[in-house]
């Protein structure tokens, strides 16, 4: 594949540099955020040598490019730095027009959710790759001291283990940049607020007593590994930035932009809207571990078995800021982690089935490879895209594999402890609970794999 010449290409299908307002990726996709979905050439898109599918979630361009994912983005971020990152402001209509529809009652409050749900997945994405890196980071060690219990003791496992903590602990400043990059305002103000939150002095400060702000009382509350707290104050900062700009004179704006911004968004945050994120983010936290502790294994199987259709529609990333904030409080996770990876386990176990079934030994072959993939890279979008939703039948198997994991992993009690990648690598995340996980894992694989090869599907011919 030439990285280049499809970067290239799919910019221009997306209605070219002015139509995007965001270029980034996940460990699949590649992620453009457009401004005017309908001068998007979708089917165009997916003919495209090398592209595994297309995804529209509200505003944001998944195009599913698998193991080519990186380097395709490399070439597209060239290009669009290139001109200028926001070059162009909203695109015109063109031959093919974004379909306008007043939207009333029912249906304009579930755009509005999608625009919600499209906004924060697009503030929280670039965060997840440093998420990912510190988690697997904390698993090296803590198998490091498994092995070498002395480890722990060094000045190594120290330094190395305050750069895993780094992505979550800094996770306001991280999160700060992604909504100021995603709405288009000026990054530095809302992290330098978002890091002023989690300085070392500012909780010091309430040992001797309240404090105030210009007489507006202050809450103590630690934000290191917050997310909605920074998000909140990222969205004022934008909007206090673009109101600042219009009414303070040209000559001025240099000067006084900046730093009211800065010190307004900054009043608002620790009076306001950071007590008021951490209270919401802290609710939501309860409610998902209150519906896992009262349906139990049920709703952890539920979720397992949805993951493959989230993942299709580029939704799963939806409920990645709820599972960071688990993390954060109360410290783990035993309802999203467990079924992301159980669902990557099942996409690995109906490729087996797969190629127990298939006479075509080239397809069986791929199958293999594609299992491999899910169950030790935990990349699924080629098995799901290539293998399973093409031959229909297997998604069964997938959701079956997935609910009857989700069953075990729940009665057993797997709880993640680490935020780590999606695969059966990262079982050290669950740490005492780990040959829970294990377990469910085992028994995800091979439902998904008998129920797929049971059902069977039409096999796939050896000439192609």
């Amino acid at each position: 594949m030439d990285a280049k010449q499809v970067a290239q290409t799919l910019v221009e299908l997306s209605g070219g540099c002015a139509n995007l307002s965001s270029v980034t990726h996940c460990s699949t996709r590649l992620r453009f955020f457009v401004r005017n979905k309908g001068a998007v050439r979708t089917e165009e898109i997916k003919a495209i040598k090398g592209v595994l599918g297309v995804v529209f979630a509200t505003d944001e361009l998944q195009i599913v490019l698998g193991k080519n994912v990186i380097p395709v983005y490399t070439e597209a971020v060239k290009i669009y730095e290139a001109a200028g990152g926001k070059a162009g402001g909203v695109v015109p209509d063109d031959d093919t027009p974004a379909e306008k529809v007043k939207l009333t009652g029912k249906a304009k409050a579930a755009d509005l959710g999608n625009r919600l749900i499209g906004f924060v997945s697009a503030s929280v994405t670039p965060l997840i790759p440093g998420l990912v890196s510190g988690g697997m980071l904390k698993v090296f060690l803590l198998l490091a001291t498994l092995v070498y219990p002395a480890f722990e003791g060094t000045s190594s496992y120290t330094l190395l283990s305050q750069l895993a903590n780094v992505p979550f602990y800094f996770m306001p400043v991280f999160v700060a940049y992604g909504v100021a990059k995603k709405l288009g305002g000026t990054p530095l103000y809302a992290m330098s607020v978002a890091a002023a939150l989690v300085y070392p002095d500012f909780i010091a400060m309430f040992a001797d007593g309240p404090v105030t702000i210009f007489s507006l009382p202050v809450t103590k509350v630690s934000y290191n590994s917050t997310l909605l707290p920074a998000l909140l104050i990222g969205i004022f900062a934008y909007y206090c930035e673009k109101i600042l700009t219009k009414i303070i004179p040209g000559i001025l704006r240099t000067v006084l932009v900046g730093m009211c911004t800065m010190g307004l968004t900054y009043v608002a945050g620790i009076t306001v809207l950071g007590p008021l994120g951490d209270l919401v983010g802290g609710v939501i936290v309860h409610f998902f571990l209150w519906a896992s502790a009262t349906f139990g294994p049920v709703a952890i199987a539920l979720l397992a078995a949805a993951m493959p259709w989230l993942v299709m529609t580029g939704m799963h990333h939806a409920v990645t800021p709820f599972m960071v904030q688990a993390f954060a409080d109360p410290g783990y996770d035993v309802f999203f982690r467990p079924s992301y990876i159980l669902h990557n386990m099942a996409e690995g176990g109906a490729c087996l089935g797969v190629a127990l079934r298939t006479k075509n030994k080239a397809f069986r072959a791929e199958c293999l490879s594609l299992a491999f993939g899910c169950i030790v890279a935990g990349v699924t979008e080629p098995a799901l895209y290539g293998v399973n939703l093409r031959l229909k039948k297997p998604m069964i198997g997938i959701m079956v594999g997935a609910a009857a994991g989700g069953v075990v992993a729940g009665a057993l009690g797997a709880t993640a402890y680490v935020y780590g990648y999606s695969t059966i690598l990262a079982l050290p995340i669950f740490q005492q609970t780990m040959w829970a996980m294990a377990i469910a894992i085992a028994v995800d694989i091979a439902v998904a794999a008998i129920v797929t090869a049971v059902l069977g599907f039409e096999d796939t011919p050896a000439e192609e």
